[in-house]
C-alpha cells in the first residue's frame, strides 16, 4: 500500500493536470464532443443498443469477446475490439461472428455519406481519425444487426478516449500495469488514474485489478460517481470449480465477464457463460497448426501471462519462439519471461515501427546464448517450422505486425498492413 494514498485525490490531479497540459486536453475534449455530436446527428433519438465500454492494460480484448459470447446467451450481441490481427474486419463481431468485407464496406459508404450531410450543415473543414470511423462502422453494424449489447474495448487508456462520446450502461477495467508510460504517465498511479477515468456518475463500474493498482482505481472511480464491484477471489474460486485448469489470470477474466452479464441477467448461470465462452479473439493464444501458436503479447505483462498460460497447458515444455518488437520497448525487459521455458528464440522484423532484429539480438544475447536472426518475416517463419524437432512447440509473439508479415495468407491485405501510413509521406 502507498503510505500517501490519504493524499491521492484524483479530482484535483486531473484537474491539475489538464491545467498543466491544457491544449493536449482540450483537444481531447474537443474529439469526444465533436464525436458526441456527429453521433447524435446520426442517432438523434439514441442508439438502440446498450454500450459496455472495456479497458485495462491485459485481457480487455479477451474480456470484451467473452462479454459478447455471453451475452448471446441471452439476447444479440456484437463487440468492437483491437488491434486486429491479419485483416481490419478483424475488429467487428456480431454474435460472436466477424463481420464480412462487404459489411465493412456498406457501413463504411453509409457513414461517408452521413458525415458528408453533417459537415454541409456545420460548415466543417475537418476529417474522421482512423478510431472515430471504426466507431461509427460498429455502431451501425450493430444498428443493421439490431445488437442489444455492444461491447466496446478502449484502445489507449481511457479518460480521453474517443469511446467517452458514447452513453454506456458499464464500464469494466480488468486492471492497470506498466503500459504506454509515455502516454499515461510514468507512475502506476497516473496509469489508473486514466484507466479508471471511464467511470461514470450512478453507472456500475466492475473491476479485477487486485494489485499496488487497486486502491489509485477505488478513488478514482470512487471521485467520478461509479458504482463500484470488484471481483473476489470467491467468484474467481466458483470459475476454478468449473474450470479448474485454466491458469489465473484466464479465471479472473472469466470472472470479470460473467459477473458484468450476471448483474444484467442475475438468473443466468456461470455454466451456461461458460459454456459460450469457449472462443479466443484471433492472435489471442490462438493454435493455427498442430505445434504453432500464436499470441499478440507485447509489453512485459502481457508475455508473462503468455509464458503462464504455456506452463498450464504444456507443462515442463521448452518451446521455440519466432518475435519482433514495435516502438522503444525494451527488449530484455518485455522478453525477460520466456527466457526460463525458450528453447531458440528467432528474431524477425515487424513491418510498422518495428525495430531491427540485428539490434534485439544483440541485447538479448545478453540474457540468452540460443539466438538467429532472420530479417523477413515469412522467410522467419518457414525456417523456424523447418528447424523444429519432434514434440517441439513453435510460439510467435511479441508484435502482431510480425505475425500478420510472417503468416497472413492475403498478399493484398498484408502488403497495407505492413505500408500503413504511406500516404502523405511523399509530396508530388
Amino acid at each position: 500500500m502507498d503510505e500517501f494514498i490519504d493524499q491521492f485525490d484524483p479530482s484535483y490531479l486531473v484537474t491539475l493536470d489538464e491545467i498543466y497540459h491544457c491544449h493536449w486536453a482540450a483537444k481531447k475534449k474537443q474529439r469526444i464532443a465533436f464525436l458526441r455530436e456527429i453521433i447524435h446527428y446520426i442517432w438523434p433519438k439514441g442508439h438502440p443498443t446498450q454500450f459496455i465500454q472495456v479497458t485495462g492494460t491485459n485481457g480487455k480484448g479477451s474480456v470484451s469477446y467473452y462479454l459478447e459470447l455471453g451475452f448471446t446467451s441471452v439476447s444479440r450481441s456484437g463487440s468492437w475490439t483491437g488491434p486486429h490481427l491479419f485483416d481490419y474486419a478483424e475488429r467487428f463481431h456480431i454474435n460472436g461472428q466477424q463481420v464480412s468485407h462487404d459489411d465493412i464496406v456498406t457501413s463504411y459508404g453509409k457513414i461517408k455519406e452521413f458525415y458528408e450531410q453533417f459537415k454541409e450543415e456545420k460548415y466543417l473543414n475537418t476529417t474522421l481519425s482512423f478510431a472515430e470511423i471504426g466507431i461509427l462502422i460498429t455502431l451501425h453494424l450493430f444498428q443493421q444487426y439490431q445488437v442489444q449489447w455492444g461491447i466496446m474495448e478502449v484502445g489507449c487508456g481511457g479518460r480521453y478516449t474517443p469511446l467517452m462520446a458514447l452513453d454506456v450502461v458499464a464500464c469494466v477495467l480488468t486492471n492497470v500495469g506498466n503500459d504506454h508510460p509515455k502516454s499515461l504517465g510514468a507512475k502506476l498511479w497516473q496509469r489508473a488514474m486514466d484507466k479508471a477515468g471511464i467511470a461514470r456518475r450512478g453507472i456500475p463500474f466492475f473491476t479485477a485489478e487486485m494489485d499496488q493498482a487497486l486502491p489509485y482505481v477505488l478513488k478514482t472511480a470512487e471521485s467520478q460517481g461509479g458504482n463500484i464491484i470488484q471481483i473476489t477471489d470467491i467468484m474467481v474460486e466458483e470459475i476454478r470449480k468449473i474450470q479448474p485448469q485454466a491458469p489465473e489470470f484466464k479465471l479472473r477474466n472469466l470472472a470479470l465477464a460473467t459477473t458484468v452479464i450476471r448483474y444484467f441477467y442475475p438468473d443466468v448461470s456461470i455454466s451456461i457463460l461458460l459454456d459460450c465462452m469457449i472462443s479466443n479473439l484471433p492472435g489471442r493464444f490462438a493454435n493455427i497448426a498442430p505445434n504453432v501458436i500464436i499470441d499478440l503479447a507485447h509489453n512485459q505483462d502481457k508475455i508473462s501471462r503468455l509464458v503462464e498460460e504455456l506452463m498450464v497447458t504444456h507443462p515442463g515444455q521448452k518451446f521455440c519462439f519466432l518475435i519482433g518488437l514495435t516502438r522503444k520497448r525494451n527488449a530484455r525487459e518485455v522478453f525477460a519471461p520466456i527466457l526460463k521455458i525458450a528453447k531458440k528464440i528467432t528474431i524477425t522484423s515487424a513491418s510498422y515501427a518495428g525495430q531491427d532484429p540485428d539490434l534485439l539480438a544483440g541485447e538479448l544475447h545478453l540474457d540468452f546464448p540460443n539466438i538467429g536472426v532472420e530479417s523477413e518475416p515469412q522467410k522467419a517463419y518457414k525456417q523456424a517450422l523447418q528447424d523444429l524437432e519432434k514434440d517441439d512447440i513453435l510460439v510467435l509473439t511479441g508484435s502482431a505486425y510480425m505475425i500478420d508479415q510472417a503468416i497472413n495468407p492475403n498478399p493484398y491485405v498484408r502488403h497495407l498492413n505492413a505500408t500503413y501510413g504511406w500516404r502523405g509521406q511523399d509530396k508530388c
